[in-house]
């Protein structure tokens, strides 16, 4: 576990190395979660997958926030806390909700990226709800469904 040096002028951030479990490079600001699928050995990680987590509780695997370009079956360093200037995020389907500054948002589609959740989500017919855990909040605004990279707080630990 890597911390940065704490001082009065930067950001606190923790880091970890991670091998990077895909075919394909991760880049810097891509989300990612814990290979527990095909390694499962607390290093791996891989793209997201849809419903990330047990039963609909999105973002329970989420690992962190790629902090370089990481090559496929390569080691590298991946942000677990605190400020990031450029996490890839988009707006939960639709657009809805908006992702506003202090927005709460959390890993739930096989995409790259953070996404926002509506926390109250409909029960459907099926009596079926959805919890999100929150791992990080946006720092500024973002409503489009299409990924673009913003300023947020990461919170994996």
């Amino acid at each position: 576990m890597l911390m940065n040096r704490i001082n009065r002028t930067d950001p606190e951030k923790v880091f970890i190395v991670v091998m990077n479990s895909t075919a394909t490079a991760m880049t810097n600001g891509q989300a990612v979660q814990w290979d527990f699928a095909t390694d499962a050995d607390g290093v791996g990680v891989i793209k997201p997958t849809a419903g990330t987590g047990r039963a609909g509780h999105y973002g329970t695997a989420f690992a962190g926030i790629a902090a370089e370009t990481i090559a496929a079956s390569d080691f590298g360093l991946l942000q677990v806390y605190g400020f990031h200037s450029a996490v890839r995020v988009r707006s939960g389907t639709g657009g809805k909700p908006a992702i506003a500054a202090g927005t709460g948002l959390t890993c739930i589609n096989a995409v790259f990226a953070l996404e926002s959740y509506a926390a109250a989500a409909a029960a459907t017919s099926t009596l079926t709800l959805h919890n999100a855990h929150w791992v990080g909040f946006a720092l500024a605004a973002q409503a489009s469904f299409t990924t673009k990279a913003i300023a947020c707080f990461i919170k994996a630990l």
